[in-house]
């Protein structure tokens, strides 16, 4: 394109485009650029403003379509100035062709194309094989340019038939070849005696232009019959006549009889499909035998594999065509016309109307068979036919287009020619069109229009479209009897086409239209800006007196490089912008959105504040020669990472160490006592600005540890430790303790500072702990000091028959009844939950810590532990007991209840049992009453909450004749009565941890 929309375009990277553009005249307040991809993408559309005539945009892939419009903005109003589609990968490689063209040797220049031009030549490809004949033939090369085609497989097609043309011997005495190319109409690109040689018609080849269309083979084979196979346009009498026909699709017109009729003159007809051609369309084209005339392939690409067996054929076909010339063989041709005698003449047209025609002609001396006569709009369209008897000198013609030009030919059809066909070009006459449009009325949603009327139509056909060279183009479509029509549901500050159409049952007039633009809706008025900080801004706006259904907001960076859009309620008159980049100015447009459509933006810019460092560093002495260094971030979630450096002050070797931007503490290791450092800091945001750096300097002195340190009085599962306080205001004491053996998890306590003793609680029996002690003070901590300390041997096992003494410790409730002591029994042991055994029980593992002096194990979920009842209680179970568990619920553990011990009959049937239910957390003990009912006692005191907060807890579930008692953690929670039980049977089961939901031994259970 030249002049004032001239457009260049330079590739600079792979996603990034520089485009300019001549400046308009007159004033203006700039240009609007809009990139956006092409309709269906998901990739966002980039959009931006510029007082100068160019700009670049970055962020593009080079393998998409996109839609480039560049408007001139002038006030509130905005107009398209150029518009243009563009693919970076093609518009590299056009450059890249280009320049080495000018220059072959020249280093790659940047990649620039303009408005308008044409592509670039290809390089065509020249086979081995050469057709050694020097017969003469006239060859019709009929090339499909329709749209369905592409521009990048035209290419292709013009290197195949580049590559059948190299082998033969193209001179004005030999083989000559001529093109036309088809679409709605064919097209003759060169005649049979344009080109001499073979170079000719390959340049030729490289500058053929796509034409694009739909597709026509029937009138384009009745084209060569009339256009290239004359006597004028380079065809021989003598000499054997091919045509090579190539299409990617099926006609959309009937192709059987035009190519017949020139078969049936000896004409021989090739015929190439690709892609979508319809296979049974070919074979009725091309000539026999078909095996040698007709292919066909899946794609382009392709067409390269036909060459080497095309070009063979052909060259034998020519061969015996001039041998059969040569001996004198009869060959059953006739010539494409007669003279005068076989052709119709003075053809007249009479009687024109609007929808109709009637032709007229004088008939040849000799009679034809039949007439063809075919009819098509000049201006492109479907060609029709009608087919008369010989004997007729007139035909009717009806259904035309009112105010539309006709192309008509008439031809003579004999039994083996065809005459000179007979030609005219007529109009029909146009409709009366309605008169005097106007827009009476316009609003922002609405246009009424009124005219004057047209005689004798039945009705008015309205249409508005609005953007007519925009990608979304949408068109209303109204029908009515009267002079006027309101148009309604139109988008504010529109531009409207508006046509009205007179109808005269199916036929419509010219239109009468103008253009009309609808009003705007009003903006959010007065933008201002808050709350500004390095990473969010606030924008505020206020409230307009319509009732507004959105506000859009939308920013971007003055780099570009970071955008955003987002909406928020009609009633809000403020949104916060983030994340955004510190230090950077952003344009922000708000625009409000009604149910009639949008108002234009109002628009504003702010700048970012530069990141905040962090603030409040405080270093913290711990024993040894570390330090705690502390720090407040203002803007924590901002930040990917602290860096912290150190050195001895006058030294220039410091040490540096990074911490994570989520964390505000961190310990520093191997300082030096007595000595002063600088400590620095600064945080690293994630748009990858820095703070400044913050300093303090910290000198570690010494601090005094606390003394005579000892242990004693020890039981199995306690000790006592003791200690001197140090001189000095102590704030508190650390003390950790380690067992020597096993798997050493060490304990931490933190102690008051007035602390001189403790006594350290469930530890194990028999075993070395190592406890060490350190004076925490306001600027540090001390070294600490340690020793070591055993605990006493373990106590007996329970007694495990009734004779023996009842167990009772101080604070937990006794195991014994009215009826003696109880018998005791291991549920631990009868599972095989044992140091040596549990490892052949599926889906149960023993944790690497011990509990109160008992190893533990964690259950998984749908693991079943279920024994027999006779082999857990050989001797039944008693009418009074006590059931003592210690448990933790994980994470993981179900959110349903579930039974952490229950007993059931044969049929899996649940008689008695504990459950825990963790959605109302509350402990809830069964059994059968002595009429089979199930009766419940529910505990939910606040102390059987605790146990469903994630730490182990130990409970007493101790059942008498009339009552039930809970104990947690040793401590009586509640207690409730109980009526007359029936006996329990012992041919069911025993289960620990079963959902209560389930039945059945192989059904869920509780991990």
């Amino acid at each position: 394109m030249s002049g004032s929309n001239r457009l260049k375009l330079t590739v600079l990277s792979e996603d990034r485009l520089q485009m300019k553009w001549k400046e308009t005249e007159g004033n203006t307040n700039g240009y609007k650029v809009r990139v956006k991809p092409m309709a269906g993408d998901s990739e966002q559309e980039v959009m931006l403003k510029t007082k100068s005539a160019k700009a670049t945009v970055g962020g593009l892939s080079p393998t998409k379509e996109y839609t480039l419009q560049i408007y001139i903005l002038n006030g509130s109003q905005e107009a398209l100035f150029v518009k243009r589609r563009f693919v970076i990968e093609e518009l590299k490689n056009f450059s890249q062709v280009r320049s080495n063209r000018k220059n072959p040797t020249s280093a790659p220049e940047k990649a620039e194309t303009f408005l308008g031009t044409t592509a670039a030549d290809e390089t065509l490809i020249i086979p081995n094989f050469q057709c050694d004949s020097s017969a003469t033939t006239d060859i019709i090369l009929l090339v499909d340019g329709s749209w369905s085609i592409g521009r990048n497989n035209f290419r292709l097609i013009r290197e195949f038939l580049a590559a059948l043309v190299a082998p033969f011997n193209v001179a004005e005495d030999k083989i000559r070849v001529g093109l036309s190319q088809y679409s709605s109409d064919p097209r003759t690109e060169w005649d049979l005696k344009t080109y001499t040689t073979r170079e000719e018609v390959l340049g030729a080849l490289r500058s053929l232009q796509y034409k694009g269309g739909n597709t026509f083979t029937g009138l384009a084979l009745t084209h060569v019959l009339e256009q290239n196979l004359k006597p004028e346009a380079g065809a021989r009498s003598e000499a054997p006549k091919l045509i090579i026909l190539l299409t990617d699709g099926k006609s959309q017109d009937d192709a059987g009889p035009s190519a017949q009729t020139l078969k049936n003159m000896g004409i021989e007809i090739f015929a190439v499909g690709v892609k979508n051609a319809d296979e049974a369309e070919l074979r009725q084209v091309a000539s026999e035998p078909l095996e040698l005339t007709v292919y066909n392939v899946l794609d382009f690409p392709l067409l390269s594999s036909l060459v080497g067996r095309l070009t063979r054929v052909l060259c034998a076909w020519i061969k015996e065509k001039n041998k059969e010339e040569n001996t004198g063989d009869p060959v059953k041709t006739a010539p494409v016309n007669g003279g005068a005698h076989l052709s119709p003449s003075n053809l007249v047209v009479k009687e024109v109307t609007a929808g109709s025609m009637h032709l007229i002609w004088k008939p040849p001396l000799v009679p034809p068979k039949k007439y063809r006569v075919v009819y098509y709009p000049s201006r492109g369209g479907i060609p029709k036919e009608v087919v008369l008897d010989g004997s007729a000198s007139s035909a009717q013609l009806f259904n035309l287009t009112s105010h539309t030009e006709y192309l008509v030919s008439v031809f003579p059809i004999y039994e083996n020619a065809v005459g000179d066909g007979l030609r005219g070009i007529t109009s029909t006459l146009p409709l009366s069109a309605p008169r005097s449009l106007r827009a009476s009325e316009i609003s922002h949603n609405s246009i009424k229009l009124t005219w004057q009327p047209a005689d004798g139509a039945t009705q008015y056909l309205v249409l508005c479209s609005s953007a007519p060279n925009g990608a979304n183009d949408h068109t209303k479509e109204v029908k009515v009897m009267k002079t006027e029509v309101l148009i309604g549901g139109l988008s504010p500050s529109t531009e409207y086409s508006l046509a009205v159409y007179a109808m005269y049952g199916e036929d419509a007039s010219d239109p009468a239209s103008i253009q009309e633009t609808t009003l705007a809706l009003s903006p959010p008025p007065r933008l201002s800006f808050s709350d500004v900080s390095h990473g969010s801004v606030r924008v505020n706006w206020e409230a307009t007196l319509r009732a507004v259904k959105t506000h859009r907001v939308t920013y971007m960076s003055s780099r570009g490089s970071n955008t955003g859009e987002l909406e928020v309620p009609g009633n809000v008159s403020s949104a916060v912008l983030k994340p955004l980049s510190s230090l950077t100015k952003y344009f922000v447009s708000v625009t409000s959105i009604y149910d009639e459509g949008e108002s234009f933006p109002v628009t504003g810019n702010v700048t970012t504040l530069k990141v905040p460092p962090p603030s409040h560093l405080k270093a913290t002495e711990l024993s040894g020669s570390e330090i705690r260094l502390e720090w407040e971030a203002i803007a924590a979630s901002d930040v990917v990472v602290y860096q912290i450096k150190w050195n001895m002050l006058g030294e220039g070797r410091s040490q540096e160490l990074s911490v994570a931007g989520n964390l505000a503490a961190t310990v520093l290791p191997g300082l030096k006592k007595n000595t002063e450092y600088q400590i620095s800091i600064w945080a690293y945001y994630k748009d990858g600005a820095r703070s400044d750096t913050v300093s303090i300097r910290h000198k570690i002195t010494t601090k005094n540890p606390p003394a005579n340190l000892f242990v004693d009085s020890e039981t199995p599962n306690s000790l006592q430790v003791h200690w001197s306080p140090p001189e000095g205001a102590v704030q508190h004491y650390r003390l950790t303790y380690t067992p020597e053996l096993g798997q050493k998890h060490q304990e931490m306590i933190m102690l008051s500072g007035k602390s001189r003793t403790i006594t350290l609680h469930s530890l194990l029996p028999g075993t070395v702990y190592t406890v060490t002690v350190s004076a925490v003070y306001a600027t540090g901590e001390s070294d600490p000091i340690s020793t070591t300390g055993q605990t006493a041997s373990a106590l007996a096992r329970l007694p495990t028959s009734r004779g023996s003494a009842p167990f009772r410790t101080d604070d937990c409730p006794p195991l014994d009844s009215s009826e003696g002591a109880l018998q005791g029994f291991d549920l631990m042991e009868a599972f095989g939950l044992q140091e040596k055994e549990y490892a052949s029980i599926k889906g149960v593992a023993m944790e690497p810590y011990i509990f109160l002096g008992t190893h533990t194990y964690t259950l998984y979920r749908d693991i079943q532990l279920t024994r027999q009842t006779s082999e857990v209680f050989p001797s039944g179970i008693p009418s009074e007991y006590t059931i003592t568990f210690l448990l933790r619920l994980l994470p993981e553990s179900p959110r349903e209840s579930f039974a952490v011990w229950q007993v059931t009959d044969e049929d899996f049937q649940p008689l008695l049992g504990i459950v825990l239910d963790p959605n109302k957390k509350s402990l809830t003990y069964f059994r059968r009453d002595s009429d089979a009912d199930v009766e419940e006692a529910a505990f939910d005191q606040p102390d059987v909450k605790k146990v469903f907060h994630g730490s182990f807890h130990k409970v007493h579930v101790s059942v008498s004749r009339s009552r039930v008692k809970l104990y947690i953690d040793c401590k009586k929670t509640a207690e409730k009565p109980l009526g007359a039980s029936e006996k329990v049977l012992t041919t069911g089961f025993v289960m620990l941890g079963k959902l209560t939901r389930t039945r059945g031994p192989r059904s869920g259970s509780a991990a």
